[in-house]
C-alpha cells in the first residue's frame, strides 16, 4: 500500500504536468479554464485522500485568494499569455511561452499547500488564505525553479479518472 504522503506528491505531479499542457491550448480563455479545472480537480483528490470534506465553491475562493494574493504579476501574465493568443502566429507562440510554465508551478504550488495542511489535519472550513500566503509564495518560486530546471519529457500517468462535473 503506498502511503498518504507519496500518493499526494503522485496527484500534485500529475495535475501539475496536467496544467501545464493545458497552457498549451491555443485557444485564448479555454486554457485558463482548463488548468483551473485541473486545478480543482487536484484538490479533490487531495480532500478525498485526506479523508475531508470537498466543497467545491469554498475552494474556488480559496485557490483564487491565493493566486490573486500572492501572484497578481503571473496571472496578469497567465490572463495576458491567454489573450495573445488571439494574435495569428506570433500570438500563439508567445502565449505558449508563458502559459505553460506558470500553470504548472502555480497548480504544483497549490497541491503543496493544500496537502501540507490536509496533512496537519486542516479542512477547507479552516483554511486560513493570510497564514497560507508566505507558504504559498515559496512554493510558488520553488516551483517555477523546478519546471525551468527538470522539463519532463512526458508526464506520468495516474490510474484514477479526473472528477466529472455534476449536471
Amino acid at each position: 500500500m503506498v502511503d498518504r504522503k507519496k500518493r499526494a506528491q503522485d496527484l500534485i505531479k500529475y495535475h501539475s504536468y496536467a496544467s501545464g499542457a493545458f497552457g498549451l491550448i491555443p485557444v485564448p480563455g479555454a486554457d485558463v479554464a482548463a488548468v483551473s479545472a485541473a486545478q480543482l480537480n487536484l484538490v479533490h483528490k487531495l480532500a478525498k485522500l485526506y479523508e475531508v470534506e470537498f466543497a467545491q465553491e469554498r475552494t474556488r475562493a480559496i485557490v483564487g485568494a491565493l493566486l490573486g494574493g500572492v501572484m497578481p504579476g503571473a496571472l496578469s501574465s497567465s490572463v495576458l499569455g491567454s489573450a495573445v493568443k488571439a494574435v495569428p502566429f506570433i500570438g500563439t507562440a508567445l502565449g505558449v511561452a508563458v502559459m505553460p510554465a506558470l500553470s504548472l508551478a502555480a497548480t504544483q504550488a497549490l497541491g503543496r499547500v493544500f496537502a501540507q495542511h490536509f496533512e496537519t489535519g486542516g479542512t477547507l472550513l479552516d483554511f486560513d488564505v493570510e497564514t497560507m500566503r508566505d507558504y504559498f509564495r515559496k512554493e510558488f518560486e520553488a516551483a517555477k525553479g523546478e519546471a525551468a530546471a527538470d522539463a519532463p519529457a512526458a508526464a506520468p500517468q495516474m490510474d484514477e479518472q479526473p472528477v466529472q462535473k455534476a449536471g
